[in-house]
Formats: C-alpha cells, structure tokens, sequence
C-alpha cells in the first residue's frame, strides 16, 4: 500500500490555499479543483467564527441554481453535530476524531477535533489514519463482492464451496454467499486461529456451523474471513489490490489501504496500547485480523475520514463520482436493501433499526450503513442524497464510559436534519 507523500500533501495544501483566497476574494464556497483527482470533495476551510470546515463544490460560482441550493445542508445543523462530539472529547471518551457530511457530491463538514493522542497530534481529517474496523466488512469486503457480482464472476445464492472448495462438509454444502453477507450462515462470532497468518485462515474456514444456514442472523467475523477468501480466489489476485485498482485509486482515495507501516506511521491514530503502555499505532486492534497479518475480510483496514467521505459521497450519488465509476446503481440497491429473516441486515450493510440503533431516527428507511468497534461509522441516506463519516480511537485509554452508540445516533440526526431544513429554506428561497 502506497500512501500519499509529502510532496502530494503540499500540492493539497497549496490547493486549498488558492480556494481560501477565492472565499476571501468573494467568490463563495464554490471554488473548481481539478488536479490529484479530487475536485468536489477538496475541503476547504471557511473563514467563519464557526469551527465548521465548508467544502469545495462543483464549480466556481457567485451565484447557485436552484439544484445547487438545495444540494446544500443546513449550517447550524452541522455545527451541533461537531459540538456533539467536541462534548464527548472533553468528557474523555476518546482523544480526538474527525468528522464528515455531506450531500451528493457537496461535501459540507470535514473537520478534525481533538488529538490523535491524548495531548499530541491534532487531528487532520485529512491526513490522520484511523483503524476503521468493522467498516472493512463494507469497504473492503462487500465492495470486493459487488464488483465481482457485476463482472459475473460470483453469484449470492451459490454455495461457498463452488468458490472456496475447503469450507465444505455437512450444513457447510448448503451455505451460499448470500448468508455470509447477512450473517445468517450459521458460523460463530468469533473462533480461535493458531499459528502463521495461513495456517489461522485455514483454521477459521473449517470452523464448524453453530446452526443451520439461514436458521438465524448471528453477526459473525468468521463468515466475512470466510467472505474474503472466496472472493480473493475468484477474484484471482489479491482483494486489496483488486480494491486499490477498481477503487480506492480512481476515486484519489490515498489514503486507504492495509498495513499502513506498522509503529512507523506517524499519521495514524493509536487504537489500543501495548502491555506496557505504549500507544500502537498502524497495526490493527482486531484480534482475529492481527492473527491474519493485518489483511483481511472482518477488519483491518485503515483510512482518513476525507477518503472516506469519497467513498460515502459515491454511494449516495448511485455509483459514480465526478466521472468515477464504480458501481451500477442497482447493484447498490440490491446490496442495501434489508434481506428476509436477517434482522436489519442487508447484503453486508446494515439498515436502521426501529430504535435509531447507530443511524439515529431521522434517517429514511432506504438509508444503510455500518460500524467499526475502534469509534468509527458511516450512514449513507439515499433518500436525501446525505452521507455522515465519523472517526474515532475510542479503544484508545478511554478516561471516561463509551456512549459511542448514542453520539453515533445524535449526529446522524443532526445531518438529517440538516437536510429537511434546507430543502425548506431552498423552496422558501425560490418562492
């Protein structure tokens, strides 16, 4: 995995210097930025008595069509969605994050809070490198099988062992790709995986059925292990270099990728400590995925919340992003649409839960997302267009109780909201 390097970092900043100078000059938010591959999603910080950072939008224009205003979200919305979690820093639930939203293609918030560590490294929403954690089952893993649905090279409700012939025997015969993505294949939680990074992945496959297939949804790591390695085989190359070619790359997501240089990567923000206190940084908390030396289908993967915001803004503009293409739009529909007997589970997304579970209860029912147990998260609301991207170190010396659900809940009510009061005040605007 290659990251952006300093050379790449200060053309960005350079870049984001001119934009400044247009706001200043009167030109507005929308300023045009073309080279490095982001245009759209370049953020540019307002110069505002708010700690809001604006974005970068399509073009630059004094004055917005309608479609443009009402692509926008409301300001104060999004800055009570930042004081929400500057309040959970000061309470010391975790050092610092870095926060996203946006509509379509407009991003409107990126801003970092707080610090990678407690007391160093500011947080740069574009720079700093979370471990997002189970966000790899959507990223990584589900995106690796969407693309491979598209190029018909896998099919959902073909048994796993047509692809991966060594988790077979038994229940196992009857386990599709479909119950894997939903959970509902009938593998545990979580297994043991002793030895070298290949001999712990040849355990975790011949782990044994707690259940029947398709009896009942257990949220397993070891189904989206299995997931991993039978798209890899069909993929016939590996999955992460699948995702940078077909991806992360064309969409100038630079930083996104696995092993991101272990203790040396002085970008990423630390999510555990070792024994002896050390803060470990760039390696992965998952127990299971350090056991498969850091590449794998349940999580591993690290990124910044700027890249993912891409990512985010993608899905929500139905597969393709300034001229980006990376899915079919009904491909995204088939995958996030909640699956018969799964709960709220959709294929490999999660769907709201009636109780607002981590999406809050402002979103729309169309709307899917995911979580990472490091403090991460990401909700894409189809319905309103909108997109929220929250990163975090949580299991990183937490010097106060988690209440990561509950903020997860609340800012994602805010974007929302956000939403509806500008579609008000664009009508208003037009009348």
């Amino acid at each position: 995995m290659v990251y952006e390097n300093e050379h790449e970092h200060g053309m960005r900043r350079r870049r984001l210097a001119a934009a400044l100078a247009l706001v200043a000059a009167g030109a507005g938010v929308g300023v045009a930025q073309h080279d490095a591959g982001r245009t759209t999603l370049d953020a540019v910080q307002a110069v505002a008595p708010s700690p809001t950072v604006a974005a970068a939008t399509v073009a630059a224009v004094v004055v917005e069509t309608k479609e443009e205003r009402r692509a926008r979200l409301e300001r104060e919305k999004l800055e009570q969605a930042e004081r929400l979690v500057q309040a959970e820093i000061r309470r010391g639930a975790f050092p610092g994050a870095a926060l996203a939203a946006g509509r379509g293609a407009h991003m409107e918030l990126l801003t970092g809070l707080g610090n990678a560590e407690w007391g160093k490294y500011e947080v740069d929403p574009e720079r700093t490198i979370y471990d997002i954690a189970s966000l790899t089952k959507v990223v990584a893993t589900t995106s690796a099988v969407m693309l491979l649905v598209e190029d018909g090279k896998l099919a959902l409700d073909v048994p796993v062992k047509r692809y991966l012939p060594e988790f077979s025997g038994g229940a196992k015969d009857r386990v599709t790709i479909r119950h894997l993505l939903t959970h509902t294949s009938g593998l545990p939680a979580g297994a043991g995986a002793p030895g070298t990074p290949s001999q712990a992945l040849r355990a975790l496959i011949r782990t044994p059925l707690q259940a029947a297939p398709g009896e009942k949804m257990v949220y397993s790591d070891v189904g989206f292990v299995v997931l991993y390695a039978a798209a890899e085989r069909v993929a016939g190359e590996p999955v992460d270099e699948l995702l940078q070619r077909r991806v992360f790359k064309p969409l100038g997501m630079i930083s996104t990728g696995y092993n991101p240089g272990g203790e040396a990567c002085d970008r990423c923000s630390p999510s555990y400590r070792k024994d002896d206190g050390t803060p470990v940084r760039g390696k992965v908390h998952d127990p299971t995925a350090r056991k498969l030396g850091g590449v794998a289908g349940n999580a591993g993967l690290f990124s910044t919340a700027a890249d993912l915001a891409r990512f985010a803004a993608m899905l929500a503009e139905g597969g393709t992003l300034e001229g980006v293409h990376v899915f079919d739009e009904q491909t995204i529909r088939q995958f996030t649409e909640r699956q018969e007997k799964a709960g709220n589970r959709a294929l490999g997304w999660e769907t709201p839960k009636q109780s607002g579970g981590s999406s809050g209860r402002q979103v729309s029912r169309k709307a899917f997302g995911h979580t990472g147990f490091t403090g991460t998260s990401m909700w894409i609301d189809p319905e309103r267009g909108t997109w929220t991207v929250l990163l975090a170190n949580r299991t990183f010396d937490p010097h106060a109780s988690n209440r990561i659900q509950a903020l997860r809940r609340a800012v994602n009510d805010r974007v929302a909201e956000a939403a509806e009061l500008a579609d008000v005040n664009g009508v208003l605007a037009d009348e």
